[in-house]
């Protein structure tokens, strides 16, 4: 049982860390660059990596609200009702874990930590624990 609620969230931590190289700047340019020519050859190289960049937020932004539902849920278990503490626990380790995130991404060369990209790792949090919360006041 607590592998059924514990495994998703920690594979998923492991798979947006910072050792993940595949997450770097230079490896999503190499997929989502030539996906934006693709879908949309006219546009200007600078307009192209301009929606480089927004994707990569959009990924942070997704990536942290997924891990916080995923938290949600290994916090509560196979409890169907809605407990304060899971909430707040899986609040508190994903805005621990998305500031350790960034914090470490400073020291890999690859890698560029940010107090910006932290503040969006952290409206993704925010948004998702609302969206629980709210969810739970209507059932």
């Amino acid at each position: 049982m607590i592998i059924r609620y514990w495994l998703p969230p920690i594979v998923w931590m492991i798979f947006i860390s910072p050792l993940n190289s595949l997450l770097t700047s230079r490896e999503t340019s190499s997929l989502v660059l030539p996906f934006i020519s693709w879908l949309m050859p006219h546009l200007t190289p600078d307009v192209k990596a301009a929606l480089h960049i927004v994707f990569r937020k959009t990924g942070h932004f997704l990536g942290y609200a997924f891990l916080a539902l995923l938290l949600f849920r290994a916090f509560r278990g196979g409890s169907r009702t809605f407990r304060f503490s899971s909430f707040l626990f899986a609040g508190l380790i994903s805005f621990g874990y998305a500031a350790l995130d960034e914090y470490l991404q400073t020291f890999i060369p690859a890698r560029t930590g940010s107090f910006y990209d932290w503040l969006i790792d952290a409206f993704g949090i925010a948004t998702a624990l609302i969206i629980l919360a709210w969810r739970s006041k209507k059932q």
